[in-house]
């Protein structure tokens, strides 16, 4: 059963000892509304979606080009790319481009109409990407990404990864407060081991399935869906 927002701080402030104490920036037993808690059980959501993958966040956007553009700027954050696909327009086949650095672009780009062709090439450049060749045509790119989970807050309540998962995020929220709140120093590294035992024996999709990702590695930012 998934653990909600409600019942993560309420487990976080039974490990720190505060549950009735209604002055504490940790929620109390008697009130759901406060969210001092959200803050290290967030912080300790963002370092597992950091270092692990999920199937919650690989997601699969396209979007087309225009004939002369070779700058796509792509609105919503994500971690990685994990390829970019695009569609011939002849065959319908799709082929990968390769990740390039912006030397390499330079060195190959031609401000010429008569240069413009079919993209093989990209790299990143501040919130989009820059394709080489400059698109000749309408062509549709799909970019296969790792999305930027949403925080946890009384919106969004559920953490959006499998419940055995929820005891982790659970557990680093829990040494971030005994630092932060308690100054429990010993505390936090005994919890953050046990963390670490639990993290030990779990597997992730990406573990689980060995996905070739050769083209990931590359912050950028994106939507889900049409782009």
């Amino acid at each position: 059963m998934p653990i909600d927002i409600a019942g993560l701080r309420r487990q976080l402030r039974e490990h720190l000892g505060m549950i009735g104490d209604s002055q504490d920036e940790i929620p109390d037993q008697d009130t759901n509304d406060k969210t001092g808690a959200d803050t290290f059980l967030n912080r300790s959501f963002w370092e597992i979606c950091a270092k692990f993958g999920f199937r919650e966040q690989e997601v699969i956007g396209s979007f087309p080009t225009v004939q002369g553009t070779n700058f796509y700027q792509i609105p919503t954050l994500f971690d990685a790319i994990k390829n970019i696909d695009i569609e011939d327009l002849t065959d319908f086949s799709h082929k990968p481009l390769d990740r390039i650095d912006r030397d390499v672009f330079s060195q190959k780009y031609e401000n010429r109409v008569d240069s413009q062709s079919k993209p093989e090439l990209y790299f990143r450049e501040s919130n989009g990407i820059r394709v080489w060749r400059t698109p000749d045509n309408t062509y549709t790119l799909t970019i296969k990404y790792r999305a930027t989970l949403a925080d946890l807050d009384n919106n969004n309540t559920t953490p959006p990864v499998p419940h055995e998962w929820h005891e982790v995020i659970m557990l680093g929220g829990v040494w971030r407060a005994q630092v932060g709140v308690n100054r429990d120093y010993d505390g936090a590294r005994i919890t953050r081991s046990f963390q670490g035992s639990l993290i030990d024996g779990l597997s992730t999709t990406d573990v689980k399935e060995q996905e070739d990702s050769h083209r990931a590695g590359l912050e950028v930012i994106g939507l889900d869906g049409e782009l």
